[in-house]
């Protein structure tokens, strides 16, 4: 029976939260297949994070990298490359992040199989695994059949969160080293720097009003600036688009390339709701969405819907706070 493969996420010295909901993900495959789960933790240095996994009573192979200093694009794809090779796994699962986006694509070529981005949910047709991925900017869900095998799977995040700790095994599970040499990166590792971000504020934030391009013009910002202001320990955050776009700086985007974020209320003024952002910000307490578009996804993934223009809705609120407000009232 060809296993299922996880490839582990980590930042070289710990497993990142993603690799658990990967494992789920796994788990569910493999009730459906009826095939074992192999983690596989590429890197230099992996021995207490093969520990830490091999607890869940499963297969761990520690792919050692030689010749590289961290994550190295071509390393990860020839040495996952070789590995899985000899492995053969039916099915192999990589989170959509940077890391994951960057050599999945290309393994999926050296080994021949398919890549399918952006997953986030698994359903079944016939005993057949069908993943969803968002299509139409967020706004549906395409279901994808693999037509080769291996299947590299980019997992989004917070799409499959277990909603009980993962147990320890009796006996945990076997632990393995393949030691592969990486002579040619042609990518020289110069150090690592922290991005510019904005985290405390959106960490700290209790409320977060959020802008995306339904604002319609980089002008209407200090609207929605001036909205945030109105709510106690607020901040302000804005859609990856708006980014791109040079509205704002990259330490005010929310979604899975930039902030996660969990404050008691999020706020989604013109925000279409891709499953990027979403995944940002599920572990909101209270989701509201402000949109012009009633068919808008994010409305799917809120406790309130307000269909109203952004502006003309702000103005009407700041209105009525003014008379809340107002002493002499």
């Amino acid at each position: 029976m060809k296993p299922i493969a996880v490839v582990v996420e980590h930042d070289g010295k710990r497993i990142l939260p993603v690799t658990h909901e990967l494992i789920h993900l796994a788990t569910l495959l493999a009730n459906g297949i009826h095939a074992p789960i192999v983690l596989v933790i590429p890197g230099t240095d992996q021995p207490d994070m093969a520990a830490e996994l091999a607890r869940l009573g499963m297969r761990t192979i520690c792919l050692a990298i030689t010749g590289i200093d961290g994550y190295n694009s071509g390393a990860y794809k020839t040495a996952l490359a070789e590995l899985f090779a000899t492995l053969s796994p039916s099915h192999i699962l990589v989170a959509h992040t940077a890391t994951g986006r960057d050599f999945a694509p290309g393994l999926a070529v050296r080994l021949n199989g398919t890549a399918i981005a952006g997953v986030n949910n698994l359903l079944w047709e016939d005993g057949v695994p069908l993943f969803s991925r968002p299509i139409f900017n967020g706004a549906k869900n395409a279901l994808i059949q693999a037509n080769k095998t291996p299947c590299i799977a980019m997992v989004q995040p917070s799409a499959f969160l277990s909603p009980e700790v993962p147990a320890s095994a009796p006996l945990p599970g076997p632990i393995e080293t393949m030691e592969i040499k990486f002579s040619d990166p042609g990518i020289k590792r110069l150090g690592t720097r922290s991005a510019d971000k904005r985290g405390d504020d959106l960490e700290r934030a209790t409320v977060i009003v959020s802008a995306g391009r339904g604002l319609g013009s980089r002008e209407n910002l200090g609207a929605v600036e001036g909205f945030a202001a109105l709510f106690p320990n607020a901040a302000m955050g804005v859609s990856r688009p708006l980014v791109d776009d040079g509205w704002m700086p990259y330490r005010f985007q929310v979604g899975i390339t930039g902030a996660r974020v969990s404050p008691e209320v999020y706020i989604a003024c013109g925000i279409s709701g891709s499953s990027q952002h979403l995944a940002g910000i599920m572990g909101s307490k209270t989701i509201v969405s402000i949109n012009s578009d009633p068919n808008a996804a994010i409305f799917n993934h809120s406790d309130y819907c307000i269909v109203a223009d952004i502006l003309t809705f702000i103005s009407a609120f700041e209105a009525i706070a003014a008379s809340v407000n107002d002493p002499d009232r």
